[in-house]
This record gives C-alpha cells, structure tokens and sequence, in this order.
C-alpha cells in the first residue's frame, strides 16, 4: 500500500515536471519564433509579392491579360487562395489573367495586413497561407503541370518571352527562381510554426481541461477511452470557440499515458527546443563590397517599371492636353531632338504630402523633364541590371565609400521619384474631365512596386552599416575576425 502510494506520487511528480517543462519551452519557442523566424517569413512574403507582381506587369504589358479594373477596389478581409476549376482554352488570358491578379492582391493583403507573431498566425490561418502557396506551383512552372492553374500561366509566361528585350527576359526567368526559392523558405518556416501551434494547443487543453473542477480525473484514469470521452465531454464548455482536433487530443493521451510515454514526452520537448547558433571563434571575413553591389542590383531591378511608368505618364498627359499629337506635330518633335533642344516646359502642379509632418506643399514640375529624367532611370537601370555589363564592372572596381555614397544618391533619388509619382498619379486624376477618366491609368499598383525596391535596396544597405559599425567596434577592442 505504502509502495503503492510512493508510485503514484513519482508518477504526478514526472507529469508535473513534464508540464513546467513543456511551459518553458512553448514560452522561449513563441518568443524565438516571433523575434526570428516570423519577420524572415514576412521578408519572404515581400520577395514572393515583388516577383509576382513583376510577372503579372510583364503580361499585361504584353497584352497577354486584361487587368482588372476593379482591382484597387476590391476590398479583401480573408486569406482566400484565387479559384483551380478547368475553363475553355479561349477564355485562358481572362480567367487566369483574373485569378493571377487575385493572387497578386491576396500577397499584397498578407504583406500588408497579417500580424506575423504567433498569436496570430494559428493552425486555420497556416492552412490558408498554405492553400495560396500552392496557388501557383513556381518550382514547376511547365506547360504539362497537371494543376490547371499553373498549366495556364506558364503558357502565358511563354508567350510573354518571345520577343523581349534581355532585361524582360531576365526579370521574368529571375521572378521564377526567386519566387520557387522565397515559398520554399516560407514552407520550412510554416513547418516549425505548424509543429509549434500543435503543442501549444496540446498544452492549451491540458490547462485547461485536466485542471477544471468538472474534470473527472479519477474516471479519466480508468482507460484511454474513458480519458478521451472525458476531454470530449467538458471540452466545450471550457474550450469556447477553440477547435477540436481529435488528432491532438489522441497525442495528449498518449503522451499523458501510453507505454512509451516518456519517450513521447522526450520528443515534444525536443521538437520544440530553440536551437542556438554556436559561436565559432574564427570566422570567414564578410564580403562587404558584394552587400553594397548587391543594394546597387537590387535598386537597378526598378528598370521596367520605370519604362512602364514612363509610357504610363506619355499617355496621361496626352489625354490631359484633350488631343493626340498630329503628324507635323511629332516631326517637329524629332527635328527638336536632332538639333538637341528640349521639349517645351508643360508645368503641373503637384500637391506634395510629407505623411509625417502632415503637411502638404505645392510643386511646380515640368512633366516633360521629369518623363525624360524618368526614361533615363530606366535605361541605366537597364544596364545596370546585367553584372556583366562594363557599367556594373566599373562600379564594381569603385572603392567601398564611393559605392555608398552613389548608392546613398540612388535611394534618395528613387525615394524623390515615388513622392513626385504618388502626386502625380493624384494630379491626372483629379484634373482629367469625367469624360476621359477611364483613358487615364493609374500608377498604383507601380507605386507598390517601386516602394518595395526601395525598401529592399535601405535594408540591405543597413546591413552593409551594421557589419561596418561591428568591425570598427571589434578593431577598437583588437579583435579580429579574420581567419
């Protein structure tokens, strides 16, 4: 009886431990998955909505869909993966030129709008991150890929590379790897969230459930059955609104009383175990210089868009003059361009808005010199964007402060250009006749883009800081990090 009474207590003493244990860990797993892995999550998000959007542009600059023109307004509450039914071959470039546009808003929505910690992705919202990854299957983009989606783009995608320029071609085939490569990071994390979310709804029910005063614990004891008919009874009413996965409660019992529990209790532990990077002493000297030509690449990927936009403003500010010019009209044009003289000033003025100091200011802008300045951007940029190019290698063989310096003036100057472009975009909307608002298009959706290049190009340049500040720091002490 004593022996008896002695085992019982070993056994409530090895739950007991068990459940501190599974407590600290869930709490140092929520808060390395929050600190590290989610943001790297949300970078890939961003890399995915960039490649994607870079295609969806290349198709409609190619004609090849017919953008939506309710796109912008379309309001989205819901992670929603766009629709996989089979359609007639004639009806290709508008059904997935619509549910490509849909995926495109649905990344934009995920970018934007989800929280990324741990208290708000859950297991039905991982579920949905993963329906929309596997919307289009980028590591299998081929015109025989048995998903019907898929399938129809990457014959879209084929036919938007015929008869490009290299730059397009190049943006398009590097969208694809880099998407391919960004969802495949997504999946991994994904993968350690999702193990993480099911032992926290395991230890969810074991709080809650195995210490409420309606909990039969002795009749739980008779038998596995009798401890799930138990958890199921009460699970309800103690549980609200939270899920039950049968799947996850047959775990608990087995952890909480099957033959090999122990080593049950081991593994969850274990899966949940924060693994730490171990410090090595000597280290491989970082590569600084290829961090600050990567910024520089990154920037120049604003090429198309630049092109796009350009022809975008051509277009809005001929609908704005009311006329399309005549042929004299354009010979005179190219007569001003043989002898080198300038276009005549046509001045707008744009109504600039500092979101911070919540001001607004006029600007008066020559639309002819900032086109100009615009299409320059884009034809260096669309040097630039091939390494191999004598420009790129130039700017390779520049020392490292003068490779900032001249990326410090890009990002300035590509920040400039998106504020002029939001005012702009605002300007033909607000002074085309009604008459003429549907000729105007819209910049929006390029805004976006050029907005997450720019933020891409500072981040990287911060890291290139980062690393300097840590070496300066480290020589200060006489520490190297050399090997």
């Amino acid at each position: 009886m004593i022996l008896g009474y002695i085992a019982d207590n070993i056994v409530m003493s090895e739950d007991a431990n068990f459940l501190e244990q599974l407590k600290e860990a869930i709490k140092n797993k929520t808060a390395y998955l929050n600190t590290n892995e989610l943001p790297k999550l949300l970078d890939q998000y961003h890399l995915l909505h960039t490649c994607v959007k870079n295609i969806y542009e290349a198709l409609v600059k190619k004609a090849l869909i017919t953008p939506d023109p309710y796109k912008l307004e379309k309001k989205i509450s819901d992670i929603k993966a766009p629709e996989e039914g089979p359609y007639a071959e004639n009806e290709r470039a508008m059904v997935i030129g619509a549910r490509f546009s849909d995926y495109e808003s649905m990344l934009d929505f995920i970018c934007t709008y989800v929280k990324f910690s741990v208290e708000s992705i859950n297991i039905p919202t991982i579920k949905k991150l993963m329906e929309i990854n596997n919307a289009f299957q980028w590591n299998n983009m081929t015109l025989n890929n048995a998903r019907v989606n898929t399938r129809g783009l990457a014959t879209l995608i084929n036919e938007a590379k015929k008869n490009v320029p290299q730059i397009t071609l190049s943006l398009i085939n590097d969208s694809i790897a880099k998407s391919s490569e960004a969802l495949d990071q997504i999946a991994k994390i994904l993968r350690d969230l999702t193990d993480f979310q099911k032992e926290s709804y395991k230890l969810e029910v074991r709080l809650n459930i195995f210490e409420h005063p309606t909990y039969n614990k002795t009749k739980a004891e008779e038998s596995e059955d009798s401890q799930l008919s138990e958890i199921r009874r009460i699970f309800p009413a103690v549980m609200g609104k939270t899920p039950y996965y049968s799947d996850l409660i047959s775990e608990i019992i087995s952890e909480e009383r099957g033959s090999n529990k122990q080593a049950s209790q081991k593994a969850v532990l274990k899966k949940l175990a924060v693994v730490q990077e171990v410090n090595v002493q000597q280290k491989v000297k970082i590569d600084t210089k290829s961090i600050l030509l990567g910024a520089m690449h990154t920037i120049a990927t604003l090429a198309p868009t630049y092109t796009e936009v350009a022809e975008k403003l051509v277009n809005n500010k001929t609908v704005l003059s009311g006329k399309k010019k005549t042929f004299f009209e354009k010979l005179k044009d190219i007569f001003r361009q043989m002898l080198g003289k300038p276009d005549p000033a046509i001045i707008y003025n744009f109504i600039i808005v500092d979101p911070k100091k919540e001001t607004k200011s006029v600007k008066a802008v020559d639309i002819n010199v900032f086109i100009s300045n615009i299409e320059k951007k884009a034809s260096f940029f669309g040097v630039l964007i091939n390494k191999n190019s004598p420009e790129f290698k130039k700017l390779s063989s520049f020392q490292e402060t003068e490779i900032l310096e001249y990326l410090n003036k890009q990002v300035t100057e590509n920040q400039e250009i998106l504020t002029l472009l939001d005012a702009a975009d605002e300007y033909f909307k607000n002074n085309v006749v009604s008459m003429d608002r549907s000729k105007i298009k819209g910049l929006k959706m390029d805004l976006v883009t050029i907005k997450n290049i720019v933020v891409k190009t500072v981040q990287k340049r911060g890291e290139y800081l980062s690393i300097i500040e840590e070496q300066e720091q480290m020589k200060k002490l006489g520490i190297s990090d050399e090997i």
